[in-house]
């Protein structure tokens, strides 16, 4: 917010529900039949994605049993709905409560697509799971290292990158984020060195599941010392935020508790139905979990991302998808030995085999290098094409020789930056210093998102 513009908040009598009804009454901003037109269109979009749910709803509760390729199609479909509901809903929510409070309750929400399709695949690792066993034996195994190895990379690889080339297409420019997200690379860094580890022990402990799990607290209780302002609503959203204070309110409980519930009943018959359809079509399933299955929760946040940032608020999105990085590099990852332990009926880490070490490290090696990319706070258009590239282009190559030598690539070209340009660990220390120091990035810019989103 400039220094000029007029307080809003308690403070000022105003609250940011208030001044954004405000805003979206002035005619200058919003053209009768146009603005009516489009909020139309908003609440269209908003019935269609509650729809959307409704087959896996009656799927799971009449226990009724169809093909499995509709079945992971209907299921996928209703997780999609959901999970863009849940982005609406909470963007919504941010307009009536505090920041801590909002960090505190709705960060768990946020990732609720991602977390219970990986909860479902790591209990299943558990239930299956005996003493001594060969993990490369038990496929449920290799199915939730998948799932949260493939969603990582997808949120990087295509999401970063695209929210760089979309803000270049629009403003011929590259997109700099200034000190706006110190607290979230910072984490994000210690978390990637941290997953390095589970190629060396080929296992994920319960205690690194407890450093990440701590790690993800102290974001969350940081983030919440960062002042925020009032978001920037779009689409169904804006819609929401238009309403009256009480209906506004309750619409927005309604769609939390009706998406949460779509998730849970969908997850289980989204994961079997994958599963069933890799063995009907000899499609191999941990291709089919590792990248279908975080396509249908990673949508929503990725088309929010890229309409803020055609917005002219690349920062807002780009902050969405860094922050959900953290949290699944953090939490989701964290939680895997948890689950599994609560399955398998005693404390255990999470095995692994070489191909699922192999996936880890490829994670790691790519959130390495993008992060040395970003470390100047910019995002080069040579390097957004580049991290596109290497995404798109490890996705043919499955054997885990393949995927080593891709590892090997992110790493080199990550070393090679660094001694290309030493200040960037500079600068990545003094951040790092900043946040560890007074709990919160100092002097941040503020982006208005919630960080765990």
């Amino acid at each position: 917010m400039r220094r000029d513009e007029p307080v809003y908040g308690p403070a000022a009598g105003v609250t940011c529900q208030e001044r954004f009804v405000a805003h979206q009454a002035q005619p200058e901003s919003h053209g009768g039949h146009h603005h009516a037109h489009r909020s139309t269109n908003s609440w269209l979009l908003l019935f269609v994605a509650a729809a959307a749910g409704i087959p896996a709803l009656v799927l799971r509760l009449s226990g009724h049993h169809i093909n499995p390729e509709l079945t992971a199609l209907l299921c996928g479909l209703g997780i999609l709905g959901a999970a863009f509901l849940l982005s609406w809903a909470l963007e919504v929510a941010q307009l009536h409560i505090s920041a801590a409070l909002a960090i505190a309750i709705l960060a768990l929400i946020a990732i609720l697509p991602e977390y219970a399709i990986e909860a479902v695949l790591a209990l299943d690792a558990g239930a299956a799971w005996t003493e001594g066993a060969n993990p490369e034996l038990v496929p449920e195994v290799a199915r939730a290292a998948a799932n949260v190895t493939g969603a990582n990379r997808l949120l990087i690889g295509l999401g970063w990158s695209l929210v760089a080339l979309f803000f270049w297409m629009r403003n011929r420019r590259d997109l700099v984020m200034g000190r706006a997200m110190s607290l979230e690379f910072t984490i994000l860094t210690i978390a990637t060195v941290l997953t390095f580890l589970l190629y060396f022990f080929h296992e994920l402990s319960l205690i690194l599941s407890g450093v990440l799990v701590a790690m993800y607290l102290f974001y969350l209780w940081a983030s919440s010392r960062q002042p925020s302002e009032e978001p920037e609503l779009v689409g169904p959203s804006a819609a929401i935020g238009a309403l009256p204070r009480r209906p506004q309110i309750a619409v927005t409980i309604f769609l939390v508790v009706y998406a949460a519930g779509v998730i849970f009943a969908a997850a289980e018959p989204f994961v079997e139905g994958l599963v069933d359809t890799g063995l009907k079509f000899g499609i191999p399933e941990f291709t089919l979990i590792q990248w279908l299955a975080p396509l249908a929760s990673e949508s929503p946040e990725l088309v929010i991302a890229l309409l803020l940032t055609l917005r002219g608020n690349p920062l807002a999105g780009m902050t969405a998808l860094v922050s959900s990085e953290v949290s699944q590099l953090t939490l989701l990852i964290g939680s895997m030995p948890i689950l599994f332990s609560f399955s398998f009926g005693e404390a255990h880490s999470f095995p692994l085999d070489h191909q699922q070490t192999v996936e880890f490290l490829l994670t790691g090696a790519m959130s390495l290098f993008a992060i040395v990319l970003l470390a100047r706070m910019r995002i080069p258009l040579y390097g957004a094409l580049g991290l596109l590239g290497l995404f798109v282009a490890h996705l043919f190559f499955t054997d885990p020789q393949h995927r080593m030598l891709f590892s090997l690539l992110f790493l080199a070209l990550a070393a090679l930056i660094l001694v290309l340009d030493r200040g960037r660990v500079v600068d990545m220390w003094r951040r790092g210093k900043e946040v560890f120091s007074f709990g919160r990035a100092q002097g941040s810019e503020q982006t208005g998102s919630l960080p765990p989103m």
